[in-house]
């Protein structure tokens, strides 16, 4: 490091050094005000802002829910919910279940049925995750009337606590066949979403017929019509396994073999040659320089998926941090990663979805959640109160697209939750449907005069489909609540009466 770098590096050093005690003046300062006056409300809503921003997210917690209490008691349920909303995104274990105990009792207080459905859904979800049966049983045994359609939601809710059960009777019945019924949840062990397979073939159909058969087992699926072209996309995607032909023009199958043991860093992938010459002699020849395991062609789709699904199971490497998020918040999760510098993979599931961070050095370089990605794909699964994580220590090799760090990118999420918060609070009617208007049309427009620089795009066309007459405006902004954008240009287009009233919904 030169002298000039060295300048720079001790400036902000001692830069940091001032940020911290400005911020640690202020949280003295705060905490000097609650001591004076419990029920302070301002300071209880600037430590739980200061204690984020110094990366102590239990204290952040502790604080919103007492500023939750205080306006409890003043009976203020919107004010009370919104901060216990605020807690939720944070707070974890039997926190959160007590968090969700009180959003249920508040949305049922205020006949919101559905809104308490689903956090009872969420409280006995949980409890069961923690083998806690009894208490989930207790709850639904325990639980007041929720409105007209009580009866389906204890339904529900008593098949998830295994109360119910389906009339499926298998015990006794001799079936003298493997073949069972399919799972319907996907099992996680048989899922390779941090693996990379590349598949080397010069005829474009046997391509086709292995990138559909080894699709769902979630790895990332590479293809090259020749060996010099793969060698290209070994040295940029460090695939974990490689499926290679023999018989190709430019560079076969054996060459391409030759090459990979010849690349210090390539030469343990496993390589598995696909060959219509299925003699004798060539497979004991393949088999004796190393070669993985030798597929002869033709062959059954299903069966080299079951194949391929063995051996990454083998090589896959192993889960170093795994857990419930309704147990460790994706706050919690995302700071014991980057405080401990770590680089890999962050697997995240909620009920049917899946989403992505992929960390170096304990930054998140990118995030991928369906459509979205980067930055706005994390802002969109901070909301994640269920669901698991797995993470587990691979090479990213990923340009990062993500500019801010962790603590910074938390901050911006929560920053943008609140402010959905604000805009919900603020719309009228929502207990009416709102469809679109005459002059709908005009949306594009109107999405084009309120953008700020620096924001996503708001959808207009997922506001034309949830607008459909068929929902409550409450319905509605609960499937907009991770879209900011969005949400602000709903507010926009009622303002412009270019959504309009519909008919009163009963929720």
């Amino acid at each position: 490091m030169g002298l000039f770098d060295r300048i720079l590096n001790a400036r902000a050093q001692v830069a940091s050094l001032l940020d911290n005690a400005k911020l640690n003046s202020a949280i003295e300062r705060q905490e000097r005000e609650l001591d004076n006056e419990p029920r302070n409300l301002a300071a209880l809503q600037e430590l739980s802002l200061l204690y984020q921003e110094r990366g102590e997210p239990q204290r952040a917690c502790e604080m919103m829910m007492r500023a939750a209490e205080v306006y409890l008691d003043r009976q203020d349920l919107e004010q009370s919910m919104l901060y216990y909303r605020k807690a939720e995104r944070i707070a974890s274990g039997e926190t959160r279940l007590d968090i969700w105990r009180k959003l249920f009792d508040a949305n049922r207080r205020m006949r919101r049925y559905e809104e308490a459905f689903g956090r009872a859904k969420q409280i006995v979800e949980s409890l069961m995750e923690l083998g806690d049966a009894a208490r989930a049983v207790d709850f639904i045994n325990l639980m007041p009337e929720l409105g007209q359609k009580d009866i389906l939601y204890r339904r529900e809710l008593k098949l998830l606590a295994g109360l119910e059960a389906d009339n499926l009777k298998t015990a006794g019945n001799v079936s003298s066949t493997w073949q069972r019924k399919q799972a319907t949840v996907r099992d996680p062990d048989e899922y390779f979403p941090e693996l990379a397979v590349l598949i080397v073939d010069d005829e474009p159909g046997i391509l086709s017929v292995l990138e559909t058969s080894l699709r769902g087992l979630g790895a990332q699926i590479l293809s090259a019509a020749n060996g010099r072209d793969a060698c290209e996309i070994i040295k940029k995607h460090h695939p974990a396994l490689i499926i290679s032909d023999l018989n190709m023009p430019e560079m076969d199958g054996s060459q391409l073999f030759e090459w990979l043991r010849s690349q210090p860093d390539q030469a343990h992938v496993p390589f598995v040659c696909l060959s219509s010459a299925d003699s004798e002699a060539e497979r004991m020849a393949a088999f004796d320089m190393g070669v993985e395991d030798y597929w002869s062609k033709p062959f059954r789709p299903m069966e080299i998926r079951h194949r391929v699904k063995r051996l990454l199971k083998r090589i896959r490497p192993p889960v170093d941090l795994q857990g419930k998020l309704a147990q460790v918040s994706l706050a919690e999760v995302v700071q014991i990663l980057e405080t401990g510098r770590r680089t890999g993979l962050l697997l995240l599931t909620h009920q049917q979805e899946e989403a992505k961070l992929y960390f170096r050095d304990g930054f998140i370089v990118d995030a991928e959640y369906g459509a979205a990605s980067a930055e706005r794909a994390f802002f969109r699964l901070v909301g994640w109160t269920s669901g698991s994580f797995t993470f587990r220590s691979i090479a990213v090799n990923r340009e990062p697209v993500i500019k801010l760090n962790p603590q910074q990118l938390l901050m911006e999420a929560f920053r943008r939750f609140d402010e959905v918060e604000h805009v919900i609070a603020e719309l009228p009617d929502r207990d009416q449907t709102f469809i679109c208007g005459d002059g709908f049309d005009r949306a594009p427009e109107v999405a084009d005069q309120i953008a700020q620089e620096g924001e996503f795009a708001a959808n207009i066309e997922r506001i034309r489909q949830l607008f459909d007459g068929s929902r409550s405006l409450e319905q509605c902004c609960h499937e907009l609540r991770d879209d900011l954008e969005t949400l602000l240009l709903v507010q926009e287009l009622i303002a412009q009466k270019l959504l309009v009233p519909g008919q009163v919904i009963e929720l």
